[in-house]
């Protein structure tokens, strides 16, 4: 029975194969094109990698033509609607005409969004194509020609961690991008930003690159106006603390944008300490002079945050000498996890301005930190004692052997 089921397995695998060999000996555009120099016969390999390799699609479903005319001058006749190499404002248009299309898509894919075109439209692509401008990114661009891969193909030039590549091929191009008035060096800088790191150095795809803050098929800047909400998608807790926060008004009056107006855009770092305060480091001070309430405020931050930060470490060394020890208490070390629970969480709560709320949580870590420091030292002291009980119980026994010893002795020379 399973040498028939492999049989009729091995058969369909060779109708299949068979039928998809004749499908391209019978359209004349892959008849000759792969029978052309190999940079004409470059597509009809390409193809066979792309998500596009499919019975239902066809060259002249992009190019138009008739596939099945053997002269050339018909197959290409714009009679037939050839239009051979898609110039850049037909492109989009042209895709759209599958990806638009719910009805068709869903014959492949019906997770498979069909709003791109119109996204594209109102994109700052779209929008300059329109005005003429064919520099400009359009479908092929991005996805590319004829080697289509899915976005989740760690090949494809839309996977996560290759589209910041992709999209310096124009905005990291000085020559390319003359005449648009924005800075080249966004790649560069977005390289060196903690995102980058994420998803580069530790493979997290979830980290954000260009289209995460820019969109897809709707790119565009993000306004002054929209950056926290950017920024808030992933960030949500800083995003709502902020919002209500008195920098949220202050920023908006100045029209300053929020989140980049102290951590930047493509070159983020990451967060630490010293961005709170009135240090060199400290992004306080660029607005706030000292003496002013603002000055005084981040300095009472940056003085709790170091507090608490210093009685964290003191617990843990603390903590660690007793287990090195050989003193078990890690269910009394919960205090240290609350005290670091609030450590982060008073990091959080400072982009709220609020004193009160900042100082509450600091308050509240600090007193979780000094009673697992005590518990560390209660247990150090009682490794202390029971060293000295061991020692003198090793001494009296030493003693008792040496009474022992002497007595023996004595009995032995009264015997004699």
């Amino acid at each position: 029975m399973k040498k028939i089921e492999f049989t009729v397995l091995v058969l369909i695998t060779f109708i299949i194969a068979a039928g998809a060999q004749q499908a391209d000996n019978n359209s004349t555009c892959v008849v000759c094109h792969r029978d052309q120099d190999p940079p004409l016969s470059t597509p009809v390999e390409q193809l066979k990698t792309s998500i596009h390799n499919n019975p239902k699609l066809s060259c002249a479903g992009c190019h138009g033509g008739d596939p099945t005319a053997e002269d050339a001058d018909m197959a290409m006749s714009k009679a037939k609607g050839f239009i051979g190499k898609p110039s850049p404002e037909q492109i989009p248009k042209l895709c759209s005409k599958c990806h638009s299309s719910a009805a068709f898509m869903r014959t492949f894919n019906p997770n498979v969004p069909v709003d791109q075109y119109q996204l594209y439209l109102a994109s700052e692509h779209g929008i300059l194509l329109k005005k003429g401008d064919k520099k400009v990114a359009t479908c092929v661009s991005c996805h590319d020609v004829h080697d289509i891969k899915k976005a989740n193909d760690p090949t494809s030039p839309v996977f996560p961690s290759n589209i910041a590549d992709r999209c310096g091929k124009c905005h990291a191009d000085a020559d390319y991008m003359k005449g648009y008035s924005i800075p080249t060096d966004q790649l560069s800088e977005y390289k060196k930003s903690i995102h980058a790191k994420t998803l580069y150095d530790k493979g997290d795809l979830s980290a954000p690159t260009c289209n995460d803050c820019h969109g897809n098929h709707g790119a565009m800047p993000p306004g002054i106006a929209s950056v926290a909400n950017v920024c808030g998608a992933c960030h949500l807790v800083q995003s709502e603390y902020f919002s209500a926060s008195p920098h949220k008004e202050a920023f908006d009056n100045m029209g300053v944008s929020e989140c980049e107006a102290c951590h930047g855009n493509h070159a983020i770092q990451k967060t630490s300490d010293q961005m709170i305060g009135t240090d060199e480091q400290a992004v306080c001070t660029q607005c706030h002079d000292e003496g002013s309430q603002g000055y005084k405020t981040a300095a009472l931050m940056r003085d709790g945050i170091d507090s608490l930060a210093t009685e964290i470490s003191l617990a843990e060394a603390m903590i660690s000498k007793a287990h090195l020890a050989g003193v078990e208490i890690q269910d009394k070390a919960l205090n240290l996890s609350k005290s670091k629970d609030a450590l982060i969480q008073s990091r959080a709560l400072i982009h709220t301005l609020s004193m009160d709320k900042v100082g509450g949580k600091i308050k509240q870590g600090l007193k979780a930190a000094i009673n697992a420091l005590e518990i560390g030292r209660q247990a150090l002291k009682e490794v202390g004692h029971r060293r000295n009980m061991l020692i003198i119980m090793v001494v009296l026994t030493l003693l008792v052997a040496g009474f022992l010893v002497l007595y023996i002795r004595v009995r032995e020379r009264n015997n004699d």
